[in-house]
């Protein structure tokens, strides 16, 4: 591992990841070409194990164009195979109902570390960076997010990797704001220069420096009033797999891993692929970490496995022959009484009925047997659903 002078950057992709099979080299101001257009790199937006994603805007013959938009350059490492993503999206209509993103443009850059996939989609802002909403904006987005699930269900796509993370927000009016307003509010960016302590073998591998991202939902708040006023509209970000294509092991946060997969993991080590029926247990943990997070900090081990039955309020022979002095203390009664607890607190706004609608929903998602939970289009009809007010009703301060 290398050794750099100032040390690594906090909140920053792993350094140590610029290497032969692993990220671009990208800096501020870099042009990437495609068939279609060429972007202009002005900030980054986040990273992940397999990613960096960055704001840019497409130019026209080196000058800003007057009708330049602004997207998400999501700049694969070389070693990843996007095959898959770019299979899944050239099998859906390009419409934004479905709440599903949209994939604009896609192209392959070679640089010191390989050759990298470039995705190009709208960019969203977060989910996470929002306020808590009130009852009907919650029944609004959970809605739109089964809808997207739903819609990926129908179209043979397990997505795998579902979490609040993995939801964005729309931005539709974000080619109105000029380059300037944006990168004025956000200031000088925190350079994190990047200096190796000895020699490196193949110092274009590196960038030069590092940024931090941003979050555009912080601009939108204070700059757009249309953001603000309007109901937010939802949209599902990296799509795993499509259902019959090779198996993929499941890459999931064990927080809102289903249990049939978590068991296979804490019992055998092997992640097993995500399903349709793994997707609707984590369905239930993005409308749930709105209020509560029910397994925080988990870990695959038996106490998640504990946990997670006293939730179901059952478990089947095989988990009772893996975890057997738990078995005595699962029963449906035990998991009324654990579902009380984790949401009494949403008593403060909600009626007794909506609070019994809401657990009703989360405990017919997160059934221990996958063939009991839901699909995404049968959830849609549950009662909770029913309920929603018009969308004049679902506007609110972020």
């Amino acid at each position: 591992m290398l050794s750099f002078h100032w040390g690594t950057a906090d909140g920053v992709e792993d350094i140590n990841r610029y290497v032969p099979g692993g990220f671009h080299p990208v800096h501020l101001g870099n042009t990437f070409r495609s068939d279609k257009a060429t972007y202009r790199v002005l900030n980054k937006l986040g990273h992940g194990s397999f990613s960096t994603v960055w704001l840019a805007r497409t130019v026209n013959d080196g000058h800003e164009s007057s009708s330049g938009r602004y997207v998400a350059l999501k700049i694969c490492v070389a070693d990843a195979d996007p095959r898959h993503e770019l299979a899944i999206h050239a099998g859906l209509p390009r419409t934004h109902q479905n709440h599903v993103i949209q994939l604009l443009d896609s192209f392959s850059l070679q640089g010191p570390n390989g050759t990298h996939v470039v995705l190009v989609h709208n960019v969203l802002g977060s989910l996470r960076d929002t306020k808590p909403p009130t009852l009907a904006q919650l029944r609004q987005l959970c809605r739109q997010i089964v809808q997207g699930v739903s819609f990926l269900h129908s179209r043979g796509v397990v997505h795998g990797d579902l979490h609040t993370g993995n939801i964005g927000i729309c931005l539709p009016t974000l080619d109105e704001h000029s380059e300037d307003d944006i990168l004025d509010y956000f200031g000088h960016p925190e350079i994190h220069l990047v200096l190796p302590r000895q020699p490196h073998a193949q110092p274009e591998s590196l960038p030069l420096y590092q940024v931090p991202s941003i979050e555009l939902g912080y601009y939108y708040k204070q700059k757009d009033a249309s953001f603000t006023q309007s109901p937010l509209c939802v949209e599902i970000m990296d799509l795993a797999a499509l259902a019959g294509e090779d198996p993929r092991p499941s890459c999931i946060a064990p927080a809102v891993c289903a249990p049939e997969i978590m068991f296979n993991l804490v019992t055998t080590s092997v992640n097993s692929p995500s399903t349709f029926e793994s997707d609707i247990w984590s369905l239930a943990f993005i409308r749930d970490r709105v209020w509560i997070i029910l397994f925080h900090w988990a870990r695959p081990n038996d106490a998640l496995l504990e946990k997670m039955a006293k939730l179901c309020g059952e478990m089947s022979p095989e988990w009772q022959e893996h975890i057997p002095d738990v078995a005595s203390t699962i029963s449906a009664e035990g998991a009324d009484a654990e579902w009380e607890m984790l949401v009494s607190h949403l008593t403060k706004d909600w009626n007794a009925a909506d609070v019994a609608e809401f657990v009703a929903l989360l405990k017919w998602m997160m059934k221990m047997d996958p063939q009991a939970r839901p699909t995404a289009e049968e959830a849609l009809q549950h009662p909770w659903f029913s309920q929603l007010c018009p969308s004049k009703d679902v506007t609110r301060p972020l």
